[in-house]
């Protein structure tokens, strides 16, 4: 795994957010069950958005997701995402 460098706090997914216009998050599953993260491209392909789409993060698991910028990602307020970057 490469080594990254945490750039902000780390925020509840709950609602759905951009997490400051980040191109890499850090997600952390703390919940005892898998869960569902949804990344949402709030401007299509075409103009710079993403593919939506969502990923099952297994219990205590932590990936590295990248989108861009203006996708927002969601899932349940266990689940805790961190704007992060290559280091």
């Amino acid at each position: 795994m490469a080594t990254i460098k945490l750039l902000g706090s780390s925020t509840a997914l709950n609602s759905a957010t951009n997490l400051d216009n980040a191109t890499m998050v850090r997600v952390v599953n703390t919940n005892a069950a898998e869960q569902t993260v949804t990344i949402a491209n709030t401007v299509g392909p075409g103009n710079g958005g993403g593919i939506s789409g969502t990923v099952v993060i297994e219990a205590g698991q932590t990936e590295i997701i990248v989108k861009e910028p203006s996708d927002t990602i969601a899932s349940v307020a266990t689940v805790l995402g961190t704007k992060v970057a290559r280091y």
